[in-house]
């Protein structure tokens, strides 16, 4: 028997399951077969049930089924990946909601809080929520199907982009009729659907992460992003500057104040957040959050930039634990981090920098290169997390930052050598 904890994550995630692992808990991970040797291979996992799609609630409970796990061997269940974080929401309500002894009430775990996570990531139901809270946002409506849209939109700049979608992936901004035709062809092909066709927001987009506890705002970073993520299209760089608070007092003021009304509008008070916001003249406007730590090594620039490391105080959440946080933790001095996505050009790598040649570049702190010689590398402009690799940057202003993420985009992805990939060849028609 062990006195630790036991926590099934759903999907895989190393630092995540390493971090539960370092607070003490007995980890089990519901992966998908692809991920099956990692989970496996990885110290801090205990068991890995594997499953078709970790995604899928009913996979996962049917893998726990065929390997004599019942939900309430678990003290906790959760994900901090963004398409797992609703089921395994929803099998921790079924986890509270199961008596653990046959003399026990059933539902003695309180209201389910699926609801709740929901509005954390259908985008819809959050910009209602966040509406009706009084916060400036973006209008919106949904639509069922492409072709409900084929005339312009009124306004002179519209986005389309999936309900529950991420990384910028299928996110199209319309401008006129032209755009409009693509988008919709673009979608059709895609198959999924309802959309959200919303306003588009003029302005400087930010990136808001931090943890709320209680319902309180333990830590807040406000990142402005180098180029706004829908330009990822358009090859723009995707990275991020932390903004150190002495200098943007203002800024982080307002944003605390949207930050925690949107949180409470959403009914979140637990755990880490990453919010998107843009400024639009003198005003903030939602843009939209996530109940999860940032991608692209937002975690590492936080705790450079803070010193908190927001997947322990994210594991210490799940296993039920005070924050270790009693004040507003301090930036660093005379430092301006930034996080990046390494680029480079679609094809097969041939060709690519080292570890060691990008670690010796001006600023950078840290690098990880994500693919080698033989692979094949995606086109980067489809999303805002296909990427070469990431960096973390370092520069004592935030000028000379932004310099040096620029500099370091433009020389990864020139040193990168790709051999194009051959055109598709077309479909074959059916025979009729």
């Amino acid at each position: 028997m062990t006195d630790r904890p036991p926590v099934l994550h759903v999907g895989w995630m190393p630092r995540a399951v390493a971090a539960l692992a370092r607070a003490g808990a007995d980890v089990t991970c519901a992966v998908a077969p692809r991920d099956a040797a990692a989970a496996r291979g990885s110290d801090a996992v205990s068991r890995t049930v594997v499953v078709p799609d970790p995604v899928s609630a009913q996979h996962v409970l049917a893998g726990l089924a065929r390997d004599g796990l019942p939900l309430k061997a678990f003290t906790a269940i959760c994900s901090v990946l963004e398409y797992c974080i609703v089921p395994a929401q929803i099998l921790d309500d079924l986890r509270r909601a199961t008596p653990r002894n046959p003399g026990d009430p059933a539902g003695a775990g309180g209201r389910p809080r699926a609801p709740q996570m929901l509005a954390m990531r259908d985008k819809a139901l959050q910009k209602t929520l966040v509406r009706r809270a009084g916060l400036p946002v973006a209008d919106c409506t949904v639509t069922e199907h492409p072709e409900t849209i084929r005339t312009p939109p009124a306004g002179p700049r519209t986005v389309l982009k999936p309900l529950d979608g991420g990384g910028a992936r299928n996110t199209f901004l319309i401008t006129g009729r032209q755009s409009l035709d693509a988008a919709v062809t673009a979608l059709r092909a895609d198959g999924a659907g309802p959309w959200l066709l919303e306003e588009y927001i003029p302005g400087t987009e930010f990136q808001v992460d931090g943890i709320v506890r209680d319902g309180h705002l333990r830590v807040l970073s406000v990142s402005r992003y180098v180029q706004n993520l829908i330009k990822v299209h358009d090859g723009a760089v995707v990275a991020h500057i932390v903004l150190p608070p002495a200098r943007h007092t203002a800024l982080y003021t307002a944003t605390r104040a949207l930050t925690s009304a949107a949180l409470k509008a959403l009914a979140y008070p637990d755990g880490p957040f990453h919010l998107e916001m843009f400024q639009d003249g003198e005003r903030l406007v939602f843009g939209e959050c996530a109940a999860r730590v940032g991608g692209g090594r937002t975690d590492d620039v936080v705790r450079l930039a803070f010193g908190v490391d927001l997947r322990e105080e994210w594991a210490r959440t799940v296993l039920g634990r005070p924050s270790t946080l009693t004040e507003e933790p301090a930036h660093a001095p005379d430092a301006v981090f930034a996080g990046m996505n390494l680029p480079a050009p679609p094809g097969t790598v041939r060709s690519i920098p080292s570890h060691e040649q990008t670690l010796a570049r001006p600023g950078v702190v840290h690098a990880a290169i994500e693919v080698a010689p033989g692979d094949l590398m995606p086109d980067i402009t489809l999303a805002s997390h296909l990427r070469a690799g990431l960096a973390v940057v370092r520069g004592t202003t935030e000028t000379q930052t932004e310099t040096r993420v620029k500099d370091l985009a433009h020389w990864f992805c020139t040193h990168t050598v790709c051999e194009p990939h051959p055109p598709a060849a077309p479909a074959p028609r059916a025979a009729r």
